[in-house]
């Protein structure tokens, strides 16, 4: 927008404030992101980069995965779990979930005794400036080219 008179003014704020009102592209960007980051660095990691190492698998079933599915890691068998991750966005939120039937099993925080909890999704100082970074970043470019 180009400054010509002192109407101009207000109205780019208004443009700018209704920016500010649909974040859409941002969320769809976090929503990838977040699918990346639990999908992939935590299983990666096993848990520890949420702050939730996960436990090793019992030797009866680390013996017996190893004959049915070698070289598989923790909570991978064929990778549905992993590869479950979903979100849905809208022009203010975010929603992430996995769709595997079992994934709330390991997610859950009641009491157990069989299945030990291991989170896959939480979210972590670093997860939530990721997030900040992705928004801020959003709302510079949208601003900028309004008043360019």
């Amino acid at each position: 927008m180009r400054i010509t008179d002192g109407q101009d003014i207000p109205r780019m704020l208004d443009q700018i404030g209704a920016d500010v009102k649909d974040l859409r592209g941002a969320m769809q960007d976090v929503g990838e992101s977040a699918k990346l980051f639990f999908g992939g660095q935590v299983f990666a990691s096993r848990g520890g980069v949420i702050g939730e190492p996960w436990q090793r698998l019992s030797p009866d079933y680390a013996a017996w995965k190893a004959k049915k599915y070698p070289g598989r890691p923790v909570l991978i068998r064929r990778g549905l779990m992993q590869r479950s991750f979903h979100y849905r966005s809208t022009p203010m939120s975010v929603t992430i979930s996995n769709s595997a039937p079992y994934f709330k099993y390991h997610q859950s925080d009641e009491e157990r005794s069989v299945i030990p909890r291991r989170v896959m999704l939480k979210m972590t100082s670093q997860f939530h400036d990721d997030v900040v970074g992705i928004i801020a970043n959003s709302l510079i470019r949208r601003i900028k080219s309004r008043i360019v």
